[in-house]
Order: C-alpha cells, then sequence, then structure tokens
C-alpha cells in the first residue's frame, strides 16, 4: 500500500477534526485491504482453470495470511494438496501442526521471491524463496501434477513441498 501523508490526502488534514478523521479513514482502508486478501485465499479451492503458478502463488499467499486463531490459510494450503500427499499428512489438524512446527517461518512471511515454473507433462516444479520479518530467507521447491481421474481431475494440486534451505539474501553464506 501507499505511503500516505495527512497533509497530502487532504487540506482538511491541518486541523486536528481532520487529522482524526483522515487516520480512521486510512485505518478502514487498510483494514479493508488485508481483510480481503485474505478473504481471496480463505475461499479459493483446486479449479481446472488455474494454471500450476497460479497454485503456487494462492498457496503463498495463504501462508503469508494466516489467520494463527483459525489457520484459515492453512486450511486453503491443504484444500490444494493432493489426494496422496494428504493420504501421507493426514487430516488438516495433523497437517496443519506439521506446517506450524515444521515450517514456521512459511507462515506469515513478508515477501516471496519465484523461480521460473518447469512443467512437463503433468508435473510441475517451483522454487519459491520466503523472507521472514527479520530478513532471514528459506527456500522451497513445490512439485505439483495435474491429477487423473476422481473428484480432482484436471487440476493441479501439490504433491510435496521440499525445503531448499537459506537463500543468498538470509545473509547465510556457506
Amino acid at each position: 500500500m501507499p505511503a500516505y501523508s495527512l497533509q497530502t490526502i487532504a487540506p482538511c488534514a491541518r486541523t486536528t477534526t481532520g487529522q482524526i478523521l483522515i487516520a480512521v479513514c486510512v485505518t478502514i482502508l487498510m483494514a479493508l485491504q488485508a481483510s480481503l486478501a485474505t478473504a481471496d485465499t480463505a475461499i479459493a479451492a483446486p479449479d481446472r482453470e488455474h494454471a500450476p503458478e497460479q497454485v503456487v502463488s494462492i498457496i503463498i499467499g495463504a501462508l503469508q495470511s494466516n489467520d494463527p486463531a483459525s489457520d484459515s490459510g492453512i486450511a486453503t494450503v491443504y484444500r490444494f494438496a493432493s489426494p496422496a500427499n494428504r493420504a501421507s499428512t493426514g487430516p488438516l489438524a495433523r497437517f496443519s501442526n506439521m506446517i506450524k512446527r515444521g515450517f514456521p517461518d512459511m507462515l506469515n512471511h513478508v515477501r516471496a521471491r519465484y523461480t521460473p515454473m518447469q512443467v512437463q507433462d503433468d508435473q510441475a516444479l517451483q522454487a519459491v524463496w520466503l523472507s521472514t520479518p527479520d530478513g532471514r530467507e528459506n527456500g522451497y521447491g513445490f512439485q505439483l501434477s495435474r491429477q487423473r481421474g476422481g473428484e480432482f481431475d484436471g487440476m493441479w494440486m501439490t504433491d510435496a513441498v521440499i525445503p531448499l534451505g537459506p537463500g543468498a539474501q538470509s545473509g547465510i553464506r556457506i
């Protein structure tokens, strides 16, 4: 969201009443923007129209905006887990604990850096580098496949997420 100063928003901002009114409006707009971002990922579900890049983008957005009280972002990620992935990781509660305990840096990250998606037939692979609020960067390989048969026929879903370790921008050097 662009930075605003009270003087650039409205001339009335020079008064105390004007400053309070503008501050309230800006706060409401920022809350609405955050709410809409969360709402978009909260209702996202696999669809034949989603390209593999869109699936990874939805997953990353859901992880970034996860609500710790409801885990709505993690629930979105779980909806995009392939049936084989779900069989391996268990029901949503177990999946949620796995992410929170094993990959906490994925949740509420501040930035994502994507490598180009590699697609061959019904398989896709993309590396994504996530930056934490303290500046660390960790990479993850997202392995997807287009499902064949069943309720998800023709839909791209996540088969696995592979930790790649610290990224070049994490400040860690070998």
